[in-house]
Order: structure tokens, then C-alpha cells, then sequence
């Protein structure tokens, strides 16, 4: 019984594991950046803005513009924002900036770590997941066997040999046969309940990263209408972790002549004004028929 205990809690912790592992590399990658320069690693740049929510570009007189983590060293301003900041690198760099020598580039107009809540979101999907795996292990008939007291560790072998698929030879006259009764008690199939619940939290958490991610299920037709009222709180999400990016950027090339762009991968609008721009001119409807989803 310690044994599949360890299982389970092995496979709990596998689960969560791959779930974090996919799902934040889905959030760290939702940005393109367009003339980046080219020491600077975007992977890493995606990465400290989501665990840290924040990054600080500057100039080295000898490597050029970086992007690098930073703590803050000095006294903050009216608004809270550092005055003097000590940006380091993995390699033990380390240098300090002044205002005016540095662009603070955040994740979110919010400036913390979303990196939190996204590993609560992941807890519950990969939890979810679980649960749906041990529901259908459990449509196997279970079994409740009832024995006497000498005869409990010759069930407990036979159980374990049955499971792992090793036949089994008992004789006619065995004890143990004659001392045994199965109780059937079979589990409720919830497993499809649960991969809706699955569906909504993934969906919720596409909305969190700011990708869209529409879900239809037995309706045949859209309407236009409809679209817009899921994609707000999505759209929300994608103003508030591009806003903060877009107006870093243009920083940025003011400030070394750079022309690096930023936009979302999918290219779709980071304001509801554009959703309906452009919705304009489009049917009233949007047809998915022919058993086709619509997800952007």
C-alpha cells in the first residue's frame, strides 16, 4: 500500500511538473520581438520578465544595448520607480546604473511577477488532470475483498499479481478461497464533467497569458457579436502585458537609435477598438460548421 501511495504522489508531482514546464514556456513566448540586438537573449529576456517583471536595458561600452536583471540599490522617486539600480548577469557581471542610463521594461502595467499567479492556474489544471486519470482508472470494476485475518497477505500477493498481469495458481481446497468474498463497488464516470472543468481553466488561463482562445461546443454558429464579448477579458490581458512592452521599446530607440518592434505572435489586436475595426464589413455570423472550432 506504501508503495502505491509513492506511485500516486510520484504521478501527482509528474503531472504538475509537465503542466509547468508547457505552460510557462506558452506564456514566456506569446511576444515577437522584430531588430533586437543580437546579444541580447530574447528566451532569457521572456523568461526574467515573467519570473521577475522586470527587466533593465542599458548600454556596455564594450557589449552594447543588454537586457539584464536588476535590484534596486538607491532611493526611489514620487511614483516609486528606482533611482539607481545594479543590473548583473549570470556570469557574475554586474554594473551600476543611474536614471538616464537605463530603460526599466515591465511585464504587466501591474509591475509584479505574474509568474505567481500562473503557477496557482497550473496547480489547478494539473489537479484536474489527476483527478481525470485516477476517474477512469477507476472504471476498472473495483474491488473489495473480505477475508479472515491469517489469509490477508495471501490476497494482498494474489491482488498484486493480478494487477501486474501475472496469472495465478491457487489450490481447489485453499483457505483462502474459502475465507474470500468480493464486494463490488463500482465509481460514478465523471470524466467528462471534469474535462470541461479542464477546458475552462485552460481557457482561463489563455486569457491570463493574453492568448485568445474562443470555446464552442454543440453550436454549429457564432455570432459576430458573441466573439467580441469572450475576446474582452482577453483583450485586457493582451493591452496589459503589451502596453508596458510597446511603450519600453519605443523608449529604447529613442534613447540608441535602435527600431525594435514588439507585437503579439498570433497578430491579433491588443485593443477592443480594433476587434471591432476589424469585425466591419464581416457577416453578422461566423460559421464553424463541418465540426471545425474557432480558436485564435
Amino acid at each position: 500500500m506504501k508503495r502505491k501511495l509513492l506511485n500516486s504522489q510520484l504521478s501527482n508531482m509528474s503531472t504538475y511538473l509537465k503542466y509547468k514546464r508547457e505552460l510557462i514556456a506558452l506564456a514566456q513566448n506569446v511576444f515577437n520581438y522584430e531588430n533586437m540586438p543580437e546579444f541580447i537573449d530574447i528566451s532569457y529576456l521572456n523568461r526574467t520578465l515573467l519570473v521577475k517583471g522586470a527587466i533593465a536595458f542599458f548600454k556596455d561600452e564594450v557589449l552594447g544595448v543588454l537586457a539584464l536583471p536588476f535590484i534596486n540599490s538607491g532611493k526611489l522617486d514620487l511614483y516609486g520607480r528606482p533611482t539607481t539600480i545594479q543590473v548583473y548577469g549570470q556570469n557574475g557581471y554586474t554594473k551600476r546604473l543611474d536614471v538616464g542610463e537605463y530603460v526599466i521594461m515591465y511585464d504587466n502595467d501591474g509591475r509584479y511577477p505574474l509568474y505567481i499567479d500562473l503557477l496557482q492556474s497550473i496547480e489547478r489544471i494539473a489537479n484536474i488532470k489527476r483527478i481525470i486519470d485516477v476517474n477512469l482508472s477507476q472504471q476498472k470494476t473495483p474491488r473489495i475483498w473480505k477475508t479472515s485475518t491469517e489469509s490477508e497477505k495471501t490476497v494482498k500477493d494474489l491482488l498484486n499479481s493480478y494487477d501486474g498481469d501475472v496469472e495465478s495458481v491457487v489450490a481447489y481446497k485453499s483457505a483462502v478461497l474459502d475465507d474470500l468474498e468480493s464486494v463490488v463497488a463500482p465509481a460514478p464516470f465523471v470524466a467528462d464533467k471534469l474535462n470541461d472543468a479542464l477546458d475552462k481553466e485552460y481557457s482561463e488561463y489563455c486569457r491570463l497569458i493574453g492568448i485568445a482562445n474562443v470555446e464552442i461546443k454543440k453550436k454549429e454558429r457564432l455570432i459576430t457579436d458573441e466573439v467580441k464579448q469572450s475576446m474582452g477579458g482577453t483583450i485586457a490581458s493582451r493591452f496589459n502585458r503589451f502596453n508596458p512592452r510597446k511603450k519600453a521599446v519605443d523608449e529604447i530607440n529613442k534613447k540608441w537609435g535602435l527600431n525594435i518592434e514588439v507585437a503579439y505572435y498570433d497578430g491579433l489586436p491588443t485593443s477592443m477598438k480594433s476587434v471591432i475595426e476589424n469585425s466591419e464589413g464581416v457577416d453578422s455570423d461566423v460559421d464553424i460548421s463541418d465540426n471545425e472550432k474557432l480558436e485564435q
